[in-house]
């Protein structure tokens, strides 16, 4: 595993494993990196040879499961097992070590969602081969049900590390202002962020009602950003002070208290991400959350279960530049009204929380474990490149081809009359029907496939 035990996410479903698989009455060894990296480690990996020297003495295992850090530790391969597993809590790790990988018998994303996009990397088309990147691996695309922590510990894990709630952020909640929060480091939408946090204060400010501010890691906003936004809103009289509270990382047990006392959460994020830990605490604790949907936000939880993705194709600005403030009107129009109908919003977060409960659960995690070791043995069919057909990519949010306005996990923009047309022409094709040449040309003028628009898949 690339990671030590309780190292946030990952680290908790990392550390999840080793105690499943007992249950399901495996024999286990464990190989990690050293915990502590020296520059000296960096430069000289003697602590890595050590540990793979020690994994070689062990003989060849009957399978090895590898996380998606783990490995750049040791390439999948034979030598190591007889069958060979990679859980991918995302990707951006070591790809040149998993992308075309023949010995890896099966592949465990984090969700369904990046069990498709894995799928849709491994389908990337060699037009004048007619062949995919990686024909092995399509048919080896699984996913496990993680364990959320707050199904097994509603109030929080002692375990995690981090801050107890500062009295100054909790004075903030327990003050007269309406309280947010978007802790998610790195991951916001700035522009989307700020635009709907002005907007709230806008109607907050038409109705006489108490401002709205919303809690931020306390890393977000360095001077230079800050000035920026300072001027944005200058004119209008407000300043970040007015909209933003900076919160240090907190343990898991103070992040859950802030959440109950919350009365909305944004996750409007420029990341796509490939489960969404942070979302589904914030309904299991009773906190509505309001998102654009990128990643696998969209696909967390039904409608009416306490996540609203709320997006449209002006949110994704224009060639010219960023959206207009005004394009986020009216996701704060339904946050305000729904600040004035709690009764409805904590139902929705009930229903949500149900949900969780059933399927996030530890037992749901060894179940979707346990399945996966089955398959691992299970001999797989490879598609025929030919009986393939042409379809949106996984990373499609949303595409209007009258307008070419795109919506994409990968990027957002406007796509050419040239390109929808082509879009039109090309979904639902068998590649069997595809000249090879004239594709590669297609490709490589256009680049609908590389940027993440179209992608082939495997008719059933």
């Amino acid at each position: 595993m690339g990671v030590p035990p309780f190292q946030g996410s990952v680290g908790i479903v990392n550390n999840a494993v080793p105690p499943a698989l007992k249950r399901l009455g495996w024999q286990i060894g464990a190989v990690a990196q050293p915990v502590a990296v020296s520059m000296q480690e960096a430069m000289l990996p003697f602590g890595r040879a050590s540990a793979m020297a020690w994994a070689r003495g062990q003989g060849v295992a009957d399978v090895a499961l590898y996380d998606d850090a783990g490995v750049v530790t040791a390439l999948p391969s034979r030598q190591w097992a007889k069958r060979n597993m990679v859980l991918y809590h995302g990707l951006a790790h070591g790809c040149g070590a998993w992308m075309t990988n023949a010995d890896i018998d099966l592949h465990c994303a984090n969700s369904p969602y990046l069990a498709r996009v894995l799928r849709a990397l491994f389908a990337c088309p060699d037009w004048r081969n007619r062949r995919c990147l990686n024909t092995h691996g399509l048919g080896r695309v699984t996913d496990l049900r993680l364990p959320l922590p707050c199904v097994g510990a509603p109030d929080g894990s002692p375990h995690l590390g981090g801050m107890e709630l500062p009295g100054t952020v909790q004075r903030q909640l327990e003050g007269a202002a309406v309280c947010g929060h978007a802790l998610q480091p790195r991951k916001q939408d700035w522009t989307a962020t700020l635009s709907i946090l002005f907007c709230l204060n806008e109607l907050a400010r038409a109705h006489a009602s108490p401002p709205i501010k919303l809690l931020i890691p306390d890393t977000s906003l360095d001077p230079q950003r800050r000035a920026t936004y300072d001027g944005f809103l200058a004119a209008s009289g407000y300043s970040c002070a007015d909209f933003f509270v900076a919160v240090p990382p907190l343990n898991q047990r103070a992040l859950f208290r802030l959440m109950r006392a919350s009365r909305f959460c944004l996750a409007y994020n420029a990341f796509p991400e490939p489960f969404g830990f942070y979302l589904l605490e914030s309904v299991y604790n009773g906190c509505p959350v309001y998102t654009n949907g990128v990643g696998n936000n969209r696909f967390l939880l039904p409608a009416e279960h306490g996540i609203e993705v709320r997006e449209n194709a002006a949110m994704a600005g224009t060639a010219a530049g960023a959206p207009e403030v005004t394009v986020f009107e009216a996701v704060a129009q339904e946050i305000y009204a729904d600040l004035a109908r709690p009764e409805q919003t904590a139902e929705r977060c009930r229903r949500g929380r149900e949900l969780i409960d059933r399927s996030w659960s530890m037992g749901a995690f060894e179940h979707s474990l346990s399945a996966a070791l089955e398959r691992v043995h299970t001999p797989c069919t490879e598609p025929d490149f030919d009986d393939m057909q042409v379809a949106y990519s996984p990373l499609v949010r949303s595409l209007d081809l009258r307008t070419g306005q795109s919506l994409n996990d990968y990027g957002s923009g406007l796509l050419g009359p040239a390109q929808t047309e082509l879009i039109g022409q090309l979904l639902g094709k068998r590649c069997g029907d595809l000249d090879g040449a004239r594709m590669a040309r297609l490709e490589l003028e256009h680049g609908l496939f590389r940027r993440g628009i179209l992608a082939l898949e495997a008719v059933a």
